[in-house]
């Protein structure tokens, strides 16, 4: 299946898909410099990408010798520990972030047919997702395609409301007093002095001393990055908990017109413009940057070498022989070497622009005002001199007719004695008898909720505490028990460090070999001793305190006593709402709310 001949990737491998993802992201801001794309399928797209790599690192580095033996058996690795043995590189989120180096992972775990689960999960800040692949060879494997795809089964829960009503005993004071349970309490101010002034004094500094060898060879050490959890606050907030308003139906009565029939007829219609003032807006037009290329640079070095050669040859006669006899002289060669440095890239605008941004990433734009009209009205003329209208209609009444509303719903009539009700108005009755009445609907909160605006527009709502995090904080636990945090790297020496330099990330670890280790303190006011530097201060600190029985309310001491006495008790009827969830899509005895919530249930894969 998987033998113990692969490897990880490379850095090498890395590298290069790192630049082509930079790559990438400098195309996709070129290509869209004039409007601002929704960045977040990207964002997503990376994410993805992500998972993707460390599955593929995953099954990379999982050979056989380190796969699980047992059915049911499984071994796993963080992403702290992935980059830990440099088979993946640390992932950031969409805010540059990096991703939760615990609680993101991979896992293998053999299964009943022999086959490997391989589980591979991601957090980065917000974003949360796990893929699943299957190793192996199974009886549903077509094509060597053995990866499923998981989802979350989700259950929808509906909300459920039933009306209680409760008799319960209100307990209240009289003025003055506090209530607490069925007594009322007072507290009484018996005597006030000033506070007892105490001084204290002396204060001890210490700090490492810095060092520098004065003999012998020193050697650098690698030292040593831990990964640990920064903490801090908690984001408290209070947002409005809604509820249903309560809805009731009174009976409203008002007094009978007494007045003439009406006699109608038409009203004159006639239309005029009415004008508004145009809306006038600046936006950003862009165009190209402009791109110059500067000369390259061409340097040239001469190097001058000695090449031997023949000279001052003569001939001589050996044993009857001519033979030629030289010399060796040397003369000078001069190579020229030379080397061209590409010329710098510049960018700039073109005239009437605004420069935004710099480098590569330089935008250039300027202001553009246009003008249009308010939705409903007409365009009359362009550019700055644009007039808005719209045609509106009036009415009035012919002479001796009297007006009865207004604008289309505008009546004209002559009176003629009659009985009747206002418009929207039920009759009881009839002539001078005759009662005039509408249905009122009444709107009210359950007990503990405040009220929001009035009549149909009423909302019941009660303060709730809410908790969040910064922004580049990671969430643990929930509610008031929340708590955010972000990893910090510390770094730190390892054994058999004689003395270090620096500190955080510049940090550096010395090995003295056969030399002298000089210790100083920087600082003349501080004592050295051994590798510390020490200082003592006299420092003078003023706190207030009060004698037994007595409690600081600032600078003066108080002495309070306590008046009891019991509450008075009042029957109350209490109407409220008690509320459930269930997944039943009905239930007896309850009314639904229209609320719902989605929970997640099992994983389903196909």
């Amino acid at each position: 299946m998987y033998s113990n001949e692969k490897k990880g990737f490379s850095i090498l491998d890395i590298i290069v898909k790192i630049i082509l993802f930079g790559l990438f992201i400098l195309i996709l801001v070129w290509l869209f410099n004039k409007k601002v794309p929704n960045m977040t399928p990207f964002y997503s797209n990376v994410f993805r990408e992500n998972i993707k790599y460390m599955q593929e690192a995953a099954e990379s580095y999982f050979t056989d010798d380190k796969m699980p033996k047992e059915i049911g058996g499984e071994v796993k690795m963080t992403l702290s520990e992935m980059i830990e043995k440099k088979i993946i590189l640390p992932f950031v989120d969409k805010n540059g972030n990096s991703c939760d180096l615990y609680n993101s992972y991979v896992s293998i775990t053999k299964q009943e047919d022999e086959s490997f689960r391989l589980k591979t999960n991601l957090e980065c800040g917000e974003e949360k997702d796990y893929t699943i692949k299957i190793l192996g060879c199974h009886t549903y494997c077509k094509d060597n395609n053995c990866e499923k795809t998981c989802r979350i089964e989700q259950i929808i829960s509906y909300q459920y409301r039933k009306l209680v009503t409760t008799t319960s005993t209100k307990y209240s004071c009289p003025s003055g007093y506090t209530l607490k349970g069925k007594e009322c309490y007072k507290t009484v101010l018996t005597d006030s002095k000033s506070a007892e002034v105490i001084t204290t004094e002396t204060k001890t500094y210490t700090e490492d001393a810095l060092a520098k060898v004065t003999s012998g060879t020193k050697t650098e050490l690698e030292p040593i990055a831990t990964y640990n959890k920064s903490y801090v606050d908690k984001i408290t907030g209070t947002t409005k908990s809604y509820t249903d308003k309560i809805t009731g139906t009174t009976k409203s009565y008002t007094d009978k017109v007494t007045s003439t029939t009406k006699s109608y007829t038409d009203k004159v219609t006639s239309t005029t413009k009415s004008y508004t003032d145009k809306i006038t807006t600046t936006t950003k037009s862009y165009t190209d940057k402009i791109t110059t290329k500067n000369p390259d640079k061409t340097t040239c070095t001469q190097t001058t070498t000695k090449v031997p050669y023949d000279c001052n040859c003569t001939t001589k006669t050996v044993n009857f022989k001519d033979v030629v006899v030289c010399s060796t002289c040397y003369k000078n060669v001069t190579t020229e070497t030379c080397t061209t440095t590409p010329g710098a890239t510049t960018y700039s605008c073109p005239s009437g622009y605004t420069k935004e941004g710099s480098g590569s990433s330089l935008k250039c734009y300027k202001n553009v005002t246009s003008y249009s009209c308010p939705s409903g009205y007409t365009k009359e003329g362009s550019g700055s001199s644009l007039k808005c209208y719209k045609n509106v209609t009036s009415y009035s009444c012919p002479s001796g007719y009297t007006k009865e509303g207004s604008g289309s719903s505008l009546k004209c009539y002559k009176n003629v004695t009659s009985y009747s009700c206002p418009s929207g108005y039920t009759k009881e009755g009839s002539g001078s008898s005759l009662k005039c009445y509408k249905n009122v609907t009444t709107y009210s909160c359950p007990s503990g909720y405040t009220k929001e605006g009035s009549g149909s527009s009423l909302k019941c709502y009660k303060n709730v505490a809410t908790y969040s995090c910064p922004s580049g904080y990671t969430k643990e636990g929930s509610g008031s028990s929340l708590k955010c945090y972000k990893y910090v790297i510390t770094y730190s020496c390892p054994t058999g460090t004689d003395y270090k330099e620096g500190s955080g990330a510049s940090l550096k670890c010395y090995d003295v070999k056969e030399g002298t280790i000089e210790y100083y303190c920087a600082d003349k006011s501080y004592t050295l001793k051994g590798d510390k530097c020490v200082k003592t201060v006299k420092e003078q600190s003023t706190k207030l305190e009060c004698d037994n029985g007595y409690k600081l309310e600032g600078k003066v001491c108080n002495k309070y006593t306590t008046d009891k006495e019991d509450a008075k008790g009042t029957k109350v009827t209490n109407k409220s709402y008690k509320y459930t969830w269930s997944t039943n899509p009905s239930l007896a005895g309850w009314e639904k709310t229209g609320k719902t919530k989605v929970t997640e249930g099992k994983e389903i894969c196909e």
